[in-house]
């Protein structure tokens, strides 16, 4: 069985489609073929992988510019014919597209050319390529149930799958006498946590600033500069730019404080981990959904972006300094419903009707 997947921009479109794409391709059944973006850290990540790819030309359109609106134009046009060349000479069965800009040339054409369609949407709310496919695809997986109220015009087509994670991903308690903070921004950092982060840790009291070690992923722009400020100020501190060796940071943290992107929001409940989430603001509330269903589960504490300060974050992560309250949470979130995402996305969608 041949399957086309598109995927790529961020992190969280990617790193489920080569989940499934692994599972996939364990079975032995599946020949896989990438359309993924111009972006060097989805081309390195699935090289890594040993995932056959083509790159597709398309652009996210950021900038009412009319210069870039019509290089977006061209692109896409360009995008388009690439996707109809790709699914003549590859003929794939099914067409899968995990959302974003990348999703749109790509199933749109495998429609036209009557080939079996299905998207997969990450979070709470759809992102606008999912939304403008919805009417046009076979079959539409989702990650939570609160988005079946966004899609309720499909609601025939839609089956709720969860998200695939990592394969790698799994946790387990690490009983310590210090505390060990996660922060992270997602796959290409965030600057608001890079700064405020550090800045709340070293305002604590110096008797819990000594008791707290920090692994910081910061994305690459920031790197040295958040080391720099780690290392100056005497806090114990490990400082990435990205990993894909997430089980083992998660299993070493007590807590996370992060953006709250599909992906790692669905790591953090599989693995009932306590979290303070700042949601992205620019990202069409999409983080902010997300954010509410830990929240929801009892898991996260939500601190917007706006009017936040280092004092806020501090006093925020001070309250998740006390083990038997972190335990609680976690035991709290046992009635949330796990998903196996890949086999329910395998059986009710790809091969299933």
């Amino acid at each position: 069985m041949r399957i086309l997947i598109a995927a790529g921009g961020t992190g969280g479109h990617l790193f489920p489609a080569i989940r499934l794409a692994e599972e996939l391709e364990s079975r032995g059944v599946s020949e896989i073929l990438f359309i993924t973006s111009r972006r060097g850290q989805d081309r390195a990540t699935l090289e890594r992988k040993g995932m056959r790819f083509c790159v597709s030309p398309v652009i996210p359109l950021k900038s009412r510019n009319v210069f870039h609106a019509l290089d977006f134009i061209f692109r896409l046009f360009a995008g388009t014919v690439q996707s109809l060349f790709v699914l003549l000479s590859f003929r794939p069965q099914v067409a899968v597209g995990f959302g974003g800009y990348i999703s749109g040339p790509a199933l749109l054409s495998a429609h036209f050319l009557r080939i079996k369609t299905v998207i997969h949407e990450q979070n709470v709310y759809p992102g606008k390529a999912n939304r403008m496919l919805a009417r046009f695809v076979d079959r539409i997986a989702v990650s939570f149930d609160d988005t079946v109220e966004y899609l309720k015009r499909y609601k025939a087509k839609i089956v709720i799958s969860g998200n695939p994670l990592r394969k790698d991903i799994e946790g387990h308690l690490i009983k310590k006498d210090n505390f060990t903070i996660l922060i992270m921004g997602g796959s290409q950092g965030a600057h608001a946590l890079n700064r405020l982060a550090p800045e709340a840790i070293n305002s604590m009291d110096i008797v819990l600033k000594s008791g707290i070690e920090v692994i910081h992923i910061s994305g690459y722009n920031e790197r040295d500069e958040v080391k720099e400020f780690y290392d100056g100020k005497g806090i114990k501190n490990t400082v990435i730019s990205f990993t894909e060796e997430m089980s083992a940071i998660y299993n070493k943290c007590d807590f996370v404080v992060s953006r709250a992107g599909a992906m790692t929001v669905s790591e953090l409940l599989f693995l009932k981990k306590p979290s303070i989430l700042v949601p992205y603001p620019y990202a069409g509330g999409h983080q902010r959904l997300n954010a509410k269903v830990m929240e929801s589960a009892g898991l996260a504490v939500l601190l917007e972006e706006k009017g936040l300060t280092s004092e806020i974050l501090r006093d925020a992560i001070e309250g998740f300094m006390d083990k038997d309250k972190l335990v609680a949470m976690a035991r709290g979130a046992d009635r949330f419903k796990q998903r196996d995402a890949c086999e329910i996305l395998i059986k009710e969608t790809i091969v299933g009707q």
